[in-house]
């Protein structure tokens, strides 16, 4: 990651009346640890200017996440433009990022925020989102340590030689007749998509009825970040030069080593199952389609009645606070969801081409807002969990017709 240390020096004490004035005290502002993007810009005084870092991304982009150490008991305020706040202010953390709250769109004012540090807070985080990184993932696996049916592996390394995480959801005394693949963060700063993705894992390590169906008919291969350097490093990941990872699928000798991997290994694993294949995504910040919980309806007619199918279900199943309606989900030919070229270089298009493949689809979870629901850590968990119950009823469905393409 890049290292960003901005000390901000405690004025020289004042004399007021004949007597020192002891000055506030100093306060750190950095980027230094997993995850951490920011650019400070200037400050005045305890106001602090600052934008998000591009680094190597073609067009301007929103990530942004800092800590504040230092500053217990004081009230800073934050300028951004307004283009890098969400429609329900910045996440906030007070616990060193592991759990996170939306400040509130209230108490924003064109991009500019105050925040009132409680008088014990040493670590203060925000971010533009609620941030989910590889020591998320590792408490999660915590949770289910032992778990015989939890299967951790590793896809390959990354370019800085860093492990990519796969996980495999099955029970070895059966042998399962359908695929599941789920991918997450081929744009590395989309981290809502992370917490679906632990969810619908969840959901199918779950002691119910559907976690038991799922099992016995279903295998599931997780990979949570498909740019795990970009996800630790703080990088924006959407627009990369030349082209990011998910625009790598067209070619046959990749450039990233994970999508390489992927490609290799998902028609091995799914050894000609029918498969399931979703890629979970965030979309932009706000307005229009990007505060509408939605999958990208394929190109191809057959595996579009198939998503048809898949989201009636969902409709029907849904238990958990976000609101989904098929309506919402966007067509092919409008909007952003136009890309004819072949071969396919998104991953749901190339994962389409597979001869075994069901479904092939990109699922777009909101930063923020989703159809009016707030979307938070645990709504976008139980998202998940949801999903999960979907895919039990899509793949019921499935049962004796063709899976012929």
């Amino acid at each position: 990651m890049k290292l960003l240390i901005l000390y901000i020096v405690a004025l020289l004490p004042l004399v007021v009346h004949g007597q020192a004035r002891s000055p506030a005290p100093s306060f750190a502002i950095d980027a230094s640890f997993p995850g951490g993007n920011v650019l400070v810009a200037r400050v005045d005084g305890d106001t602090i200017h600052l934008a998000p870092d591009k680094r190597d991304s073609m067009v301007p982009w929103f990530y942004w996440y800092f800590r504040v150490t230092g500053a217990a008991g004081r009230t800073l305020t934050f300028v951004f433009d307004k283009a890098n706040i969400g429609v329900r202010g910045p996440g906030v953390s007070v616990d060193a990022g592991k759990s996170w709250k939306w400040l509130g769109a209230d108490v924003v004012q064109d991009g500019t925020f105050s925040f009132a540090f409680p008088p014990k807070a040493h670590d203060v985080r925000f971010s533009v989102g609620m941030p989910y990184v590889q020591g998320d993932l590792d408490r999660c696996l915590q949770r289910h340590k032992g778990n015989p049916f939890l299967h951790l592996e590793q896809l390959t390394k990354t370019r800085k030689s860093r492990e990519v995480p796969l996980i495999r959801v099955s029970d070895p005394a059966k042998k399962a007749r359908y695929a599941i693949a789920i991918t997450a963060r081929h744009h590395c700063c989309e981290m809502m998509a992370s917490y679906t993705l632990e969810g619908l894992m969840e959901g199918a390590l779950a002691d119910d009825a559907a976690g038991r169906w799922l099992r016995e008919h279903a295998e599931f291969l997780f990979v949570p970040f498909m740019d795990v350097d970009g996800v630790e490093d703080g990088d924006q990941g959407k627009n990369r030069s030349p082209f990011d990872h998910n625009r790598d699928y067209a070619t046959n000798v990749p450039r990233y080593p994970e999508v390489a991997a992927l490609k290799e290994r998902l028609p091995a694993w799914s050894a000609g199952r029918p498969m399931v294949f979703l890629d979970l995504h965030d979309p932009a910040l706000r307005n229009d389609i990007h505060e509408v919980l939605h999958f990208l309806e394929p190109e191809d007619k057959i595996q579009a009645g198939r998503l048809d199918a898949l989201c009636t279900h969902l409709e029907r199943e849904q238990q958990g606070p976000i609101l989904y309606r098929k309506s919402g989900n966007l067509r092919f030919g409008s909007g952003y969801n136009k890309i004819t070229a072949q071969p396919a270089p998104i991953s749901s298009g190339w994962a389409r081409s597979l001869p075994n493949t069901l479904l092939g689809c990109t699922v777009e979870i909101p930063y923020a807002n989703a159809n009016g629901c707030e979307v938070n850590a645990e709504s976008a968990r139980e998202f998940g969990r949801d999903l999960a119950v979907t895919l039990m009823k899509f793949l019921q469905d499935q049962t004796g017709k063709t899976t012929d393409k």
